[in-house]
């Protein structure tokens, strides 16, 4: 159940296995002495269960598991506090309390997602864990966001392309919102951009600059062997 590390060695969130007590909660699961299986699939392939059983105040969730590079499995059984805080406008929202020892001390943050990239289910602090998008570069996240807008307004991810027009049933003050998030994702984009070129040209420069002293160098060391 260990997650895919990325270039920079940290494992990202979207690789690991994680539940959210937020569906759970949509879904109706969160209610007092309900037991129920919980399973993942990647690439339309099993990838993992879990039984979890309901208290007042907690999920018990029940599994088996190993150690990372480990080779036995065995059966855990992880009892997870939930609190619950009060929504503006009105209900309440449940958190998982992170319930895993770590650095000297239980964490206790209140989370709505944890994650499993060892033995227990833990948030990502605890595990180290990276968002995906934290490993890409900045002017790519820029384009992503701007793309994501051209398709939610049903355009095309073509930056190239003209801005799609105002979808049917979409209340103008939305479209002009999304407009305005695509323009400045997309502005912020072209400067990242820029500033990555021009460290690029810096770099490129010191490189070159070093070579040309070391040709220089190496050019007057040999001309002093020369007796005149």
């Amino acid at each position: 159940m260990m997650g895919r590390p990325y270039g920079s060695g940290r494992v990202a969130c979207e690789s690991c296995i994680s539940i959210d007590v937020r569906r759970w909660h949509r879904e109706g699961r969160l209610r007092p002495g309900l037991f129920f299986s919980w399973s993942w699939t990647c690439n339309g392939e099993p990838f993992g269960d879990i039984k979890v059983r309901t208290e007042a105040d907690a999920v018990v969730l029940m599994y088996r598991a190993r150690s990372y590079g480990g080779a036995e499995w065995k059966s855990v059984e992880q009892r997870v506090p939930i609190t619950w805080t009060a929504c503006h406008l009105g209900g309440h929202r449940p958190w998982f309390i992170c319930s895993v020892y770590s650095n000297g001390r239980y964490c206790r943050r209140r989370v709505a997602l944890l994650y499993i990239a060892g033995e227990l289910f833990a948030c990502r602090r605890c595990y180290g864990l990276a968002y995906a998008s934290q490993h890409e570069a900045l002017h790519h996240r820029g384009v992503g966001k701007a793309q994501k807008i051209r398709m939610r307004l049903g355009g095309s991810p073509n930056m190239r392309e003209a801005f799609p027009d105002k979808p049917k049933g979409m209340h103008w003050r939305t479209y002009d919102r999304l407009r305005r998030m695509h323009d400045v994702a997309e502005g912020r984009s072209a400067v990242d951009l820029m500033r990555l070129v021009e460290r690029l040209e810096r770099r490129f420069a010191r490189l070159t600059g070093a070579d040309s002293a070391n040709d220089f160098d190496n050019s007057g060391g040999e001309e002093s062997d020369h007796d005149y």
